[in-house]
């Protein structure tokens, strides 16, 4: 065949190649995601993943900036390794899963954050803590039904919202109690440990107490599940609507929420419900967020999870300023701001409760414990097993997180 009956049918397959590619685009090319990369992430997750990959992420020790802040421990530090190991034991089966969970010291990091409460209220506070970290890997884990299906999340949250209200003693219908028992003898046995919390909590606080726990914990199951939503499909918001986000599915509201239970003060609503409260509340969760973010980035990336605050940041950078230093300077502007934030509220709580002297120390106690939630965050997430960082810490306290 001679070249000039060639090129009518290279143009002609031209035309069909061209016409195929209209109706069936071609897929992104296969070096977008390295090869050793996760190959269940997709979207802007898959592309973002291949661009950290291998990437360093220094951090300055942070613990300059708390320098200020209290750190101590339970006495009965000892005695609640026991108790999580114990509760661990009652509801998770798959060994490994259970030898991992042990090896994170859930029993430290209660000892962190309640370093003065009382057995009694430290049952209750274990209970809840190991019970959400339970709950939360069960959807972000990667490894469960649940986590890699919509529609199983969604009926895991309502489920397991229901079950809190119920087990807190909210519904005020007709035969409540009955359906209090009911409902705890055929627990889904991701929720057995909350009706250990319901118990001790219907016993112990007023209904306002827990209606205001059970908007915090609704809070925190539809942020997971908007956070979910975001994983599944692999997209990555603005720093703004990921804070947003994460503020609730991070979990520390409802924490907050049990602090005058933990501390058996009982502040007047006048206070739990103003401004300056709320405004604290609003800054010890950010900084939660943003220590337990920077902290755990390798592990959730090592679960093909790149919905956390470093790369959120990194794939928000300018591309002249895309680098994971700028990543770095960021967080700790952000926690400069926020804590800056939290000793505005403070001042003014302080300001608010001086003409009532057991009200000025219950507000007290109340802001200090908050201190004690971030640096007990600080300290165990440097010591966890969970997330390894001692690995990459240096002798000045600086980390290097290959991620």
């Amino acid at each position: 065949m001679n070249s000039q009956t060639l090129s009518p049918l290279f143009r002609l397959a031209e035309l069909v190649h061209y016409k195929l590619l209209s109706i069936f685009p071609r897929k992104p090319l296969a070096q977008t995601v390295k090869p050793t990369a996760h190959p269940d992430l997709r979207g802007d997750a898959s592309i973002l993943a291949a661009q950290l990959d291998g990437k360093t992420f220094r951090l300055p020790d942070l613990w300059k900036v708390f320098s200020e802040w209290p750190l101590a421990a339970n006495p009965h530090a000892k005695r609640l390794e026991g108790l999580v190991d114990s509760m661990l034991e009652r509801i998770i089966t798959n060994e490994k899963k259970l030898k991992a969970l042990k090896k994170a010291d859930f029993g430290r990091l209660m000892s962190l954050w309640y370093p003065d409460a009382e057995w009694p209220e430290l049952e209750i506070a274990t209970a809840y803590s190991v019970w959400i970290f339970v709950w939360d890997d069960e959807v972000d884990a990667g490894d469960t039904d649940v986590s890699n299906d919509e529609e199983l999340a969604r009926a895991y949250y309502r489920k397991s919202l229901s079950t809190v209200h119920c087990l807190l003693g909210l519904d005020e219908s007709e035969g409540a109690e009955e359906r209090i028992a009911r409902e705890e003898a055929s627990l889904h046995p991701n929720m057995a440990l909350f009706a250990d919390v319901g118990r001790g909590l219907r016993n112990s606080t007023d209904r306002i107490q827990r209606e205001r726990f059970y908007r915090e914990l609704e809070n925190f199951m539809i942020s997971v599940g908007v956070e979910h939503g975001h994983r599944m499909r692999g997209s990555i918001p603005t720093v703004e609507k990921y804070l947003h986000i994460r503020s609730g599915s991070v979990g520390c509201a409802p924490q907050i929420a049990l602090t005058d239970h933990m501390l058996k003060i009982r502040l007047p609503e006048s206070i739990m419900e103003c401004a300056p409260m709320k405004e604290l509340w609003k800054e010890t969760v950010v900084m939660c967020l943003i220590l337990n973010d920077v902290y755990s980035v390798q592990k959730e990336i090592a679960q093909a999870s790149l919905f956390n605050l470093v790369p959120v940041m990194y794939k928000n950078c300018s591309p002249e300023k895309q680098t994971l230093d700028t990543v770095t300077r960021g967080v700790e502007a952000a926690l400069q701001e926020s804590m800056r934030g939290f000793e505005d509220a403070a001042k003014a709580l302080g300001e608010m409760a001086s003409d009532d002297a057991q009200v000025s120390r219950d507000v007290q106690a109340f802001i200090k414990w908050c201190r004690y939630f971030i640096t007990g965050v600080l300290q165990w997430s440097l010591e966890s097993k969970r997330y390894g960082m001692a690995d990459c810490r240096h002798k000045d306290g600086s980390l290097s997180i290959v991620l």
